[in-house]
């Protein structure tokens, strides 16, 4: 996920997952060979979707019938192991989009269905990469089969977003790429064993239909960062990276009403922290979520018109910045939540172009520091996976870098929404306020590295920042 934040992809070989029910409390003898009887009690082990029984015996249960038992429950664990320490030295691959056609010919004949395969994690580089494959090709009414680990949440984000915006359906299965043949076409087969975990649900929630097969498996867990989920418990977590944890779960919380989908799907992944195995959904639940909503993901007349018919109104970001022309401004002092704060809002431009707004924020942080605060709304080309990389502010020879906290395509519109926050020293606010105020200069860089510089003026700064620091004392 984007700024560090990664959803955890152990346990890609779902063979090997451990699952653990009760068993029916009407039966609670069974019959072992040789007339044997032991008292079932708690639980039965999936391994390779063979169910083996762990007997726990009272008294009529024979030694070997408890050995049977131990040897069962090493076997799952020596599994599970050693699919933890494959994952550990074979990193997954970064997500790779390929158009492709059933086959072989014989197979399918004149039925071959086509679809667009996404195999591997989702990363940062992904939003771009599936950009530059949409172009130039009509994706209306086709179908994305996912067989994913997971990856960068912001990044799954945008990825579900552009799916809805594009009218693609999705599913869920593994794609089979067959040796070239005498004709350009991709041929490939399709399973429906495929796998979908991490943030891949919420990417599959994009479609404008969706199916998940039988066959096919849904795990979920929580949100952690990338550099802490190897041994969470031993981490430290410092306060900026938990206002970015926070505020990424709010964006995901939103996008997943946004799509259609159940928050029930978001509550069950934010309760698996990352020290367990993945949780697997039942039928049931992925129903619930809004993860399978029809049979057949491949009909490309039901999929257009599904993607006719009006989406659900996004959630609006409360406060958000409005949309349209910017009246005079100058720097005043807000209210905000009883702290007040020297504000200024401006316009964006590219060489004398509109393409957005944004204001510039600043409030006290003790008596050394200042907090600083950015947010803008920008216009982009539909057929882009732009966001922002950078953003600083400067005066004279003095700088401060922004830390972005997200950048996030609005699927209603051509435009994305960004927030970065640093601290300003009593040095550079000095240096600002020189000589009754000095120019700010507001710099930001876009992941197309495209660049602005936006020179604020410092018109009613001198009596607001007198107001300012009086209100900072109090």
């Amino acid at each position: 996920m984007a700024n560090g934040k990664e959803f955890r992809k152990d346990d890609r070989d779902l063979s090997h997952q451990v699952h653990v029910r009760r068993q029916n409390r009407r039966r609670p003898w069974l019959n072992l060979p040789g007339g044997s009887m032991v008292r079932q009690r708690q639980c039965a082990i999936l391994v390779d979707d063979s169910e083996i029984s762990l007997l726990a015996t009272r008294t009529r249960a024979p030694a070997w019938t408890r050995m049977i038992g131990a040897f069962a429950m090493f076997v799952v664990l020596l599994g599970l192991s050693s699919t933890l320490a494959q994952a550990a030295t074979d990193p997954p691959q970064p997500m790779k989009f390929d158009w492709v056609r059933e086959g072989p010919t014989d197979a399918c004949g004149h039925n071959c269905r086509e679809w667009v395969s996404a195999i591997g994690t989702v990363t940062e580089e992904t939003p771009q990469q599936f950009a530059d494959f949409a172009k130039g090709r009509d994706l209306q009414g086709s179908t994305v089969v996912l067989d994913s680990p997971g990856g960068q949440a912001l990044a799954g984000i945008w990825l579900g977003r552009e799916f809805r915006r594009l009218g693609m359906a999705t599913t869920v299965g593994k794609t089979e790429l067959l040796p070239p043949g005498s004709s350009e076409e991709r041929r490939a087969t399709l399973s429906s064993r495929g796998q979908c975990q991490s943030i891949c649900p919420f990417v599959l929630l994009g479609g404008v239909l969706r199916h998940v097969p039988a066959d096919a498996r849904i795990l979920v867990h929580q949100i952690w960062p990338t550099q802490r989920r190897d041994d969470a418990m031993a981490a430290t977590y410092s306060a900026p990276e938990w206002v970015e944890e926070q505020r990424q779960l709010g964006q995901l919380a939103r996008y997943t009403i946004e799509m259609g989908g159940d928050i029930a799907l978001f509550e069950t992944a934010m309760r698996i922290p990352p020290w367990e195995v993945l949780r697997p959904l039942t039928a049931e639940e992925v129903q619930r979520a809004g993860l399978d909503n029809v049979d057949d993901a491949f009909d490309k007349t039901a999929i257009k018109s599904a993607a006719s018919k009006p989406g659900q109104p996004a959630p609006a970001f409360l406060g958000a910045a409005a949309t349209g022309k910017l009246k005079a401004s100058s720097w005043e002092i807000v209210d905000e939540a009883g702290v007040a704060v020297l504000t200024r809002k401006y316009p964006l431009t590219l060489q004398g172009e509109a393409i957005g707004q944004f204001e510039i924020s600043f409030a006290c942080e003790g008596s050394k520091n200042y907090k600083v605060a950015y947010s803008e709304t920008r216009r982009i080309a539909e057929n882009t996976a732009v966001h922002l990389i950078g953003v600083g502010i400067g005066v004279g020879k003095q700088g401060v870098p922004l830390r972005i906290g997200s950048s996030l395509r609005n699927t209603q519109d051509a435009r994305i929404e960004s927030m970065a926050g640093g601290t300003a020293s009593v040095a550079f606010i000095a240096e600002w306020m020189r000589d009754g105020g000095q120019p700010l200069v507001v710099a930001t860089t876009d992941s197309r590295k495209v660049k602005t510089t936006t020179i604020i003026g410092k018109a009613g700064l001198p009596a607001s920042f007198d107001r300012f620091t009086a209100r900072c004392k109090d």
